[in-house]
């Protein structure tokens, strides 16, 4: 059975805490990838840059989220004035990043509800005091009222369907002027008309979707953040003052430690703490478990700090329509998440995977927690334990039992640490409606900015800010409120650290999927093929996991080397010493065979992400003679594995069909072909190791 929350645990004094953030990892330079369309960027949008600040030639575009909080980061000015006026360049520059932005709907869609009443705004990304970027979405007929941004800058990206943009001039006693000055359609079908910008020097605008059939979604990013803004009734009457975010929030509350002692540790030394236990775990063989009531202990120690309030738990984090969970952290051997519970709210009954141990902490509010009977299904509450404040607690999960979790006030907030070993990515909810699975989004921002209170890692580190600065720093931030803290830190240059990178390893161990660019996923192929213990199952779970964004397939097409035989167009994505990475383009009869001795006893990878493939596995012949051919290279007249002889009888072994997204593994011992046996066209990505270049199989790479 699982075993219930023990009692509550007083919070702990951190013991033999120490170390320094783990260095970011560096992106792969060179080499022949296609992170992106090949087409120049735009003279008026700079390059984008790596983690290292290294010009990316290699990216034209952003492909994901992180990506493109990330470059606004650096395009938005870093401290913003409320109601100040904003360089016409920095406006062209960052409109210009968000027309050319590419993002897959499955990772946007992740983060978007839909409620018949009104529209909806969902946050997914944050700096504290620069910029805060929300998804809203429409349903058909959905409109805004008139109304301000409280001096904040606004920029629009529409992701999907059309918006009508009403414009208003203000009059001289500060009412608006109930006539439409000027009107604009955004359209995500049309790039020219994807992309706005207002702020109320130009006036006030009205959002509407005037569609009868469609929802629309659009990208907004507001720098500086805003919690309020003014709405205007279309009478010209007297406007009013209206909360933007959830007004049952925490807040920011300063700990103030006893005279002469250093503060309590921050989520990011419990972070860092968690990423050291993990590296002596990973030393073990087979690999160790974590000690259950070490990480109780340093979790029971842990309070946020002035920046992880404003970055993980500000009024904007919190939603009225459920409880808003974000990864901050993730690796091998952990995943940390922290939740914002607006009054009420609850996470329906789920498992959290057996023998993985959780362990949670209230940083604020009361919570609920319910055990239910044995079973597959929802069944009656067998146990019921309230998690009050500032309690840890942890259990393990060693039975078939759900268990649900709630905030336990009707009218207050909650917040709430919750680690996980092995790593939880995606939750799985028993709901009236069914089984519903749900990754839990990467908080993108998360612990940016925030100073460390660990000791350096070697000598040669900057040393971290001393236990008085650190106190100086908690006393600025209860007098000024942590979003000026927090922006004041940014300002002054700390040494900023995100989200911990996935690595294939930490995929292994979580049951969530990774949304990737090609380029991202070279780097952590790079990563894995160059370990002493480089794992095929390590290969095979990175390529099954991985969702790839269809903008940038689709563009790279265009580059394929087009094929007058019957195999595929290609693109040759990265071709290294260990792996050739490929793209293929099939239509409908195209077809490829690699015998034995082209695969030379290496192994392959082939993913489908669109259309199907048949696949047939043959015996490999001992006494053939095959055909010298390029089946990559124009003009090839004959089929690369082609045999030719008496001698050439081959034995079928199986029979496969490759759907989308699934993906197959292969030895060299035996001979493999592929086949478009559909009338819709596929397209594959296939990775061999060693790569084919020996036998003279891949083209140059050129350009990529």
């Amino acid at each position: 059975a699982g075993v219930p929350w023990p009692s509550c645990r007083a919070p702990a004094r951190l013991r033999g805490f120490g170390g320094a953030a783990a260095a970011a990892l560096e992106p792969v330079r060179g080499g022949p990838l296609a992170g992106g369309s090949p087409t120049a960027p735009s003279s008026a949008l700079a390059a984008p840059r790596d983690s290292g600040g290294a010009p990316d030639e290699l990216t034209p575009y952003c492909l994901d989220l992180p990506g493109l909080i990330e470059r606004l980061r650096r395009e938005l000015p870093p401290r913003p004035q409320r109601g100040a006026p904003i360089d016409p360049a920095v406006v062209e520059r960052v409109s210009e990043v968000l027309r050319s932005t590419r993002l897959n709907p499955r990772e946007w869609q992740q983060h978007a509800v839909f409620r018949r009443g009104r529209y909806t705004r969902n946050i997914v990304g944050y700096s504290p005091g620069q910029f805060v970027a929300l998804l809203l979405c429409w349903e058909r007929g959905q409109q805004s009222p008139i109304h301000d941004h409280s001096g904040a800058h606004c920029f629009v990206r529409m992701l999907q369907g059309r918006l009508k943009e009403e414009n208003f001039d203000w009059t001289a006693d500060g009412r608006v002027n109930p006539e439409v000055r000027s009107e604009a359609m955004l359209d995500a079908r049309v790039p020219e008309l994807s992309v706005a910008f207002a702020h109320d020097s130009t006036g006030l605008h009205r959002i509407t979707n005037p569609d009868a059939e469609e929802v629309a979604v659009s990208l907004h990013i507001y720098s500086p953040p805003f919690e309020d803004c003014q709405v205007f009734p279309p009478t010209g009457a007297e406007p009013k003052r209206v909360p933007m975010v959830s007004i049952n929030t925490p807040g920011y509350r300063a700990l103030q430690p006893p005279s002469g002692l250093a503060p309590p540790p921050s989520l990011r030394d419990l972070c860092d703490m968690l990423k050291r236990i993990g590296t002596e775990l990973g030393r073990s063989a087979p690999v160790a478990q974590p000690e259950p009531h070490h990480i109780l202990d340093a979790l029971g120690g842990v309070e946020l700090s002035a920046m992880e309030w404003a970055t993980l738990a500000s009024p904007a984090h919190f939603s009225e329509f459920h409880a808003v969970k974000n990864l901050i952290h993730c690796d091998e051997h952990f995943s940390v998440m922290v939740c914002c519970w607006s009054p009420g709210q609850s996470v329906p009954a789920h498992h959290i995977g057996k023998d993985r141990q959780e362990w949670v902490k209230v940083m604020h509010g009361d919570l609920k927690f319910q055990e239910h009977s044995r079973g597959l299904f929802v069944s009656e509450v067998q146990e019921e334990s309230l998690l009050p404040e500032g309690s840890s607690s942890t259990r393990r999960e060693c039975s078939t039992r759900m268990h649900s979790m709630s905030n336990a006030s009707p009218a207050g907030s909650a917040v709430s640490v919750h680690v996980f070993s092995p790593p939880l990515t995606r939750f799985t909810f028993h709901t009236s409606k069914g089984i519903e699975r749900h990754d839990v989004p990467m908080l993108l921002g998360a612990l940016a900015g925030e100073p460390t209170l660990l000791p350096p890692a070697s000598s040669d580190a900057p040393p971290a800010p001393t236990a008085a600065a650190a106190v100086a720093l908690a006393e600025a931030a209860a007098a000024a409120g942590a979003e000026g803290e927090a922006m004041r830190l940014v300002a002054a240059g700390v040494a900023a650290t995100g989200p911990a990178p996935a690595t294939v390893r930490s995929l292994m161990r979580t049951a969530g999927r990774r949304f990737l660019s090609f380029r991202a996923l070279t780097k952590l192929l790079d990563e894995e093929l160059a370990r002493p213990d480089c794992s095929d199952d390590a290969v095979t779970v990175l390529l099954r996991k991985a969702i790839f964004n269809a903008e940038e397939w689709r563009d790279l097409i265009k580059e394929a080397t087009p094929c007058e035989g019957p195999g595929p167009q290609s693109v040759v994505l990265a071709h290294r010493r260990d792996y050739a990475l490929l793209l293929c383009f099939w239509d409908h009869r195209a077809q490829k065979s690699f015998t034995a001795s082209e695969l030379s006893g290496g192994r392959s990878w082939t993913l489908v992400l669109e259309g199907e493939l048949e696949e047939r596995s043959y015996s490999a012949a001992a006494a053939c003679e095959v055909a010298p051919a390029h089946p990559y290279k124009n003009g090839s007249s004959t089929r690369a594995g082609a045999v030719v002889g008496a001698a050439a009888a081959r034995r079928l072994l199986r029979v496969g069909t490759l759907k989308e997204e699934s993906v197959s593994f292969m030895t060299g011992s035996e001979e493999l072909q592929l086949i478009c046996d559909s009338d819709v066209p596929c397209v594959s990505l296939h990775l061999f190791c060693p790569p084919l270049s020996s036998q003279g199989l891949l083209p140059d790479a050129g350009k990529f």
